[in-house]
């Protein structure tokens, strides 16, 4: 299984978690995993038996821990995601996003409490009971979006005043991250090309407009399969907000992007006043149902949705059971 990253867990790394026992009397088992170098796996990092020796050999590099306590639960490990307030900024951003499906490709069955740890002493308590799992309930999403916006935040006194997109509300008083739109309004310039795609610039981090297309059908849009990118589709009175993020990209590039969406999606709608109709997120270009950005009008769109709630509500109409014969 792969995240959207395309980080994968390494076989190794399963192996050892699930086949892990107690040894020499030690009350723990603590193995310790970390992103491959070239970015495609989560790998055995290292391995230790107790906690000191534990955090001696930690430093400023993010990594996953894996601690199984054989006095108080010696079925279950507690896992901290080990995020130091010194790291370097992608590689928070790539341990966030990583962390979730890390865990399913793992199993619940054998994972009890999750921790977010960003100093020594977060671990002890971590293991000590002290912290306590609120995020129990949220969605894999709102597990990644919180977790990076608590590192955001951390990072904001490191950053010399840079913000991303994602770090701000979007609005243009605090928008440090730059959209570079030459000429007339977005709203302006929908009305004369109904198709726009936009791309971040690494290097200077600034959105930037990546191609202009007049269109005369749905069918006709073009997405790029090169790298991640956003795309505005006017369709009629109807506008329709496109984010693709195709598999072949660089781990860099899908967390810029995915971290980046949601402020320029406020950004458009906010500063540009553009009311987007649909948002939808794909993977490849050819993933876009055409269906979803066919309506022209609010009046299409309402009988699309009307016709769709009638067909719910005929699926899940109770079937009449079958007649009883009468008996002679």
């Amino acid at each position: 299984m792969s995240n959207q990253s395309g980080i994968t867990t390494d076989q190794q790394l399963l192996d050892a978690l699930n086949n892990s026992s107690q040894e020499n009397g030690n009350q723990y088992v603590i193995i310790v995993a970390k992103i491959s170098n070239d970015s495609t796996a989560v790998e055995v990092s290292n391995k230790f038996n107790s906690l000191d020796t534990l955090k001696q050999n930690l430093g400023d590099e993010p990594l996953y821990i894996f601690v199984k306590d054989f006095n108080n639960d010696p079925e279950h490990y507690v896992f901290i995601s080990y995020v130091p307030d010194n790291s370097p900024v992608r590689s928070k951003m790539l341990y966030a996003s990583t962390k979730n499906t890390l865990l399913r490709e793992i199993g619940t069955n054998i994972l009890g409490k999750q921790v977010l740890a960003t100093e020594l002493v977060d671990i002890d308590d971590a293991i000590n009971e002290k912290e306590i799992n609120h995020t129990a309930l949220l969605t894999d999403h709102e597990k990644i979006e919180l977790e990076i916006n608590q590192q955001q935040r951390q990072m904001k006194m490191q950053s010399n005043g840079h913000q991303l997109v994602s770090q701000t509300n979007g609005t243009p008083s605090q928008l440090n991250f730059q959209v570079m739109i030459q000429g007339a309004s977005l709203v302006d310039q929908l009305n004369e090309t109904n198709s726009i795609s936009f791309k971040i610039d690494i290097a200077t981090e600034r959105v930037e407009l990546a191609s202009k297309k007049n269109i005369s059908a749905p069918t006709n849009i073009e997405i790029t399969a090169e790298h991640p990118s956003y795309t505005i589709y006017k369709n009629g009175d109807l506008v329709y907000f496109i984010y693709a993020c195709p598999s072949g990209s660089k781990v860099k590039d899908r967390m810029l992007y995915a971290s980046n969406r949601s402020g320029f999606l406020k950004y458009l709608q906010e500063d540009q006043k553009i009311s987007m109709t649909k948002v939808i997120e794909i993977g490849e270009p050819e993933e876009l149902e055409v269906s979803l950005i066919s309506n022209s009008t609010h009046e299409e769109l309402k009988k699309e949705e009307d016709a769709s709630k009638e067909l719910s509500a005929k699926k899940f109409n109770r079937p009449k059971g079958p007649n009883r014969r009468r008996k002679n």
